[in-house]
């Protein structure tokens, strides 16, 4: 089996480089744009399967790619974002200004840090990982779309890769970037590519998490 780790297309607050978690935004323009692009790129794949957080801006992209496919879109809560609680809607810059005492932390051991009002990484990988658990018992699946969000999708890399949470900066998923790994019963997991974007005409924005 293989499975597409999609992150949606661009929304606003990427743009403005704000923590938009689980804020329930559209996709911009560009976003819309992208969820095009990348859905171009899907239709020339067979797919089985197309999944999305409970997230309007990964449903929209997703929908994007099964309309090429004639696909109902299963759309599962384990794969929205992070919630980034008292975070959510600033911007990068007013997080380091404001919440000194948390960024310090968060920068040596961000795994099981709880944001503000908001979750820790550790629980996104846990739920993350219980969605791509479900998508595997599914013997009838051969390749699937998993359209969801940054932190989830590092996490589901960092699970398969053996590396520790607090390593999550090891990967970068950028709007509409696509991450591919596969699984084998017999040979278990294998990261095969990540973030690719050579499909698209541009990487329109690039953020993350302090």
């Amino acid at each position: 089996m293989q499975i597409f780790l999609l992150r949606h297309g661009e929304t606003d607050w990427n743009l403005q480089r704000r923590c938009q978690g689980v804020t329930d935004l559209d996709l911009n323009a560009t976003g819309s744009r992208q969820a095009k692009e990348v859905a171009a790129f899907f239709s020339k794949e067979k797919l089985d399967a197309v999944y999305s957080s409970n997230l309007k801006r990964t449903i929209q992209t997703a929908n994007a790619i099964s309309e090429y496919h004639r696909l109902k879109v299963i759309v599962r809560s384990d794969f929205r974002e992070l919630d980034h609680g008292k975070f959510e809607g600033l911007t990068f810059s007013e997080i380091h200004n404001n919440y000194p005492d948390f960024i310090r932390p968060w920068r040596e051991q961000p795994a099981h840090i709880p944001i503000p009002g908001g979750e820790c990484i550790a629980d996104v990988g846990k739920r993350a990982w219980k969605g791509i658990e479900e998508i595997i018992r599914n013997r009838s699946y051969a390749s699937v779309v998993v359209v969801s969000h940054q932190f989830p999708i590092v996490s589901i890399l960092c699970h398969i890769t053996g590396t520790p949470l607090n390593d999550y900066r090891r990967f970068h998923v950028d709007p509409s970037g696509i991450t591919r790994i596969s699984y084998n019963s017999h040979h278990g997991w294998k990261l095969i590519q990540t973030n690719d974007l050579s499909y698209a005409r541009v990487a329109d924005s690039q953020e993350s998490l302090p």
